[in-house]
């Protein structure tokens, strides 16, 4: 493969001291650039969450609203994070699922948001559809950055490869031969094609590690992350 990657990030810059969630809104000017960068992070998966408790979709739309004017942009959530607690993401759940309780007592103070409404669905575990979301949404946007990447250092070939090899495969059909994907797009042979799989597969790593230390508090908590990522495709497989 010609030309190595090196560790910085596709804009630029040491991927060394990375800018986390947890210091962005630690910030005293919480701008609404960080508001608008989180709430398209965590939409879907917030709402996800809350369709699984059992909130029709207006209401889980509305809660979402709620919960990030009054929570967030109100800075209600962030009086009580004084200092980083380990995932933003739990920490994120956890005040959500108080807020959706609280919104629920005071509109039905007589039914129990846990007993009424969670077993009023099958639809499966809320906290799991939340993590599993944001797994799903955390792959996208890897391999979005992955992609733009190889477009902007000439390596589409690569990237091409790399798709329909890994990415493509439909699992009803037979996987494609790699002597098909070598011709198709004008690789010399086999192994060379390998080659750049594995080197873009080292780029996948190092983003997606990346992105995982800007939600933890400590490069320690980065490999437990990925491992439970990983964990997560396995678990929704099965499902």
């Amino acid at each position: 493969m010609a030309g190595r990657y090196d560790n910085t990030s596709y804009m630029g810059g040491s991927s060394r001291f990375q800018t986390t969630e947890w210091t962005k809104i630690m910030s005293p000017q919480l701008g609404s650039s960080i508001l608008a960068e989180l709430y398209a992070k965590y939409w879907k998966p917030v709402y996800s969450y809350l369709r699984r408790k059992g909130f029709n979709n207006e209401d889980a739309k509305d809660l979402i609203q709620g919960f990030f004017s009054e929570k967030i942009l109100g800075q209600q959530l962030l009086q009580k994070a004084e200092k980083p607690k380990g995932k933003f993401r739990t920490f994120l759940l956890t005040s959500l699922r108080n807020y959706a309780t609280d919104i629920h007592r005071k509109e039905h103070p007589a039914r129990n948001l846990d007993d009424q409404i969670e077993k009023s669905t099958s639809k499966g575990d809320p906290e799991m559809e939340f993590d599993l979301v944001w797994a799903k949404e955390l792959l996208q946007s890897v391999l979005k950055e992955l992609e733009a990447e190889c477009k902007s250092r000439d390596k589409n070939v690569h990237w091409q490869v790399f798709r329909e090899w890994l990415l493509d495969p439909d699992p009803n059909k037979d996987k494609r031969d790699m002597n098909e994907i070598c011709k198709q797009y004008g690789v010399d042979n086999p192994d060379k094609a390998y080659n750049m799989i594995a080197n873009i597969k080292v780029r996948f790593q190092k983003i997606l590690r990346r992105r995982i230390r800007m939600s933890v508090d400590s490069d320690a908590q980065v490999d437990e992350e990925i491992r439970y990522f990983i964990n997560i495709f396995s678990k929704s497989s099965t499902r």
